[in-house]
């Protein structure tokens, strides 16, 4: 009898002690994050493009790869931020920790070229953001790809 409750006793133990401790964890404003991608794009704001990034980010399209702040202003947000309208996303898989989030998804936007010409891309983009020190949550990786 002192064996058996001896193991009950051993066997409850070992059940409370595999729970983890529940943690607090806050998970990213993903929604709000993604809809803050598209309006500033909407809006032509390229300032607020920009300072969505980390300093050392890295974006990769289907035409170039970008490390630098001066490449993305440069090569890319330049370039592109007045002729991008309607720009939506579509979210296909999303992930958050307290200071790390994911978001894959599908993207239609319209691109009004110089000549007036209007074409309506369609394509796929993953991005990666962290919390930095600040309490903002800033892009670390982007990758973009047209259909």
């Amino acid at each position: 009898m002192k064996k058996m409750l001896f193991v009950l006793i051993v066997f409850a133990v070992l059940i409370s002690c595999s729970k983890s401790p529940e943690k607090n964890i806050v998970q990213a404003p993903i929604d709000s994050l993604v809809a803050d991608w598209c309006n500033n794009w909407n809006n032509h704001d390229g300032d607020a493009v920009f300072n969505m990034f980390e300093p050392n980010a890295v974006l990769l399209d289907d035409k170039i790869i970008i490390t630098n702040t001066q490449e993305m202003i440069a090569d890319w947000i330049n370039p592109n931020i007045k002729h991008v309208a309607n720009l939506k996303a579509e979210q296909l898989q999303a992930w958050s920790t307290n200071d790390r989030a994911g978001y894959a998804g599908k993207y239609s936007v319209d691109y009004t070229a110089d000549d007036g010409t209007i074409t309506h891309p369609q394509g796929v983009f993953m991005v990666n953001w962290k919390l930095n020190a600040n309490g903002e949550w800033k892009i670390t990786t982007a990758c973009i790809n047209p259909f």
